[in-house]
């Protein structure tokens, strides 16, 4: 569990774990240099539970060393990531590892996770891993499954090398592609009730709006040169990351949180660096942003401009 000021939430997600039907867990806490009451929080779980491992870092280093800091650490077998806002089920531990230990050669097992804002069931959303091509949903940034979602052998994932600590956001985009890059690699997709839940809630946000998108594109530019080496017929579903960065990039000019000038400019570092879009394509994109600044919207019009863009 990576933690960064969320004094807020981290005493439900902890109670989470600890709530846990299988016993024989080790929790693993990586606070990110915390400013709020985090690490307090933390303290007081740690002082009552010997299965609740806390480590602080003494500068802030980001989410990716947190996790493979936690990854390096575990002594466990199989290992779940779980964020300082989000929840398990209380059967979440005891239905993965039954699943783990009847197929003993998988090296991960992705479940279904819910989604909630304030308190779980107050939001119908599910997020059902049915993929039948993730690789391709994950360039295409469709994304068939999240964080929370997978269990995973530890041997596996310290095989990936953990998180790639270059990435700001899409951490966990970069390394599922890059599992499911690996020949051979072994996984199964569960679609059962939730077993974790993503929490959605606007007040959890802490970010400069500009730094943020900044950050989103950079991390774009990294993952479509990271993966440029992959043959055309799958290289060409990037155009879905892309895209989907620039959708990012109209909402939040359109929510007044960056200026004309700053867009543009981003703009600019998208199209440049990340692919070499055709004519066709980037018109599709101009038509694409007139369109999000319509006040009327027509569902499935996005999903409509991002398979254009692909073909």
């Amino acid at each position: 569990m990576p933690s960064f000021n969320k004094a807020k939430y981290i005493s439900e997600a902890i109670n989470s774990v600890i709530n846990q039907t299988y016993t024989n867990w080790e929790l693993i806490i990586v606070d990110d240099y915390s400013n709020d009451d985090s690490q307090e929080i933390i303290n007081l779980f740690a002082s009552k539970f010997d299965n609740i491992k806390t480590y602080f870092n003494l500068e802030n280093k980001g989410a990716n060393y947190c996790r493979n800091f936690g990854i390096e650490n575990a002594k466990g077998t199989y290992i779940v990531f779980l964020d300082a806002d989000d929840l398990l089920t209380n059967h979440c531990i005891e239905d993965r590892m039954n699943v783990m230990k009847k197929n003993n050669t998988l090296d991960f097992c992705v479940f279904t996770m819910g989604v909630f804002n304030k308190k779980i069931g107050d939001s119908s959303i599910e997020w059902k891993p049915t993929s039948k091509s993730p690789l391709n949903d994950f360039l295409f940034h469709q994304l068939p499954w999240a964080i929370p979602q997978p269990i995973w052998k530890k041997d596996f994932l310290c095989s990936l090398d953990g998180f790639n600590q270059d990435f700001e956001r899409m951490q966990d985009v970069e390394l599922h592609t890059r599992a499911l890059l690996i020949e051979n690699v072994l996984y199964k997709q569960i679609v059962d009730k939730p077993d974790c839940y993503y929490r959605i809630d606007e007040d959890r946000k802490i970010f400069n709006p500009f730094n943020f998108i900044s950050l989103r594109i950079d991390s774009t530019i990294l993952y479509v040169q990271r993966f440029k080496f992959l043959p055309i017929k799958q290289r060409k579903y990037l155009t879905g990351t892309i895209y989907e960065t620039f959708l990012q990039l109209v909402y939040v000019l359109k929510k007044k949180q960056i200026t004309r000038a700053e867009f543009e400019m981003l703009k600019k570092k998208l199209f440049n660096q990340s692919m070499n879009l055709t004519k066709m394509q980037k018109i599709l994109f101009y038509c694409s942003q007139l369109y999000n600044f319509n006040l009327f919207r027509v569902m499935g019009v996005n999903r409509f401009f991002k398979y254009l863009i692909l073909i």
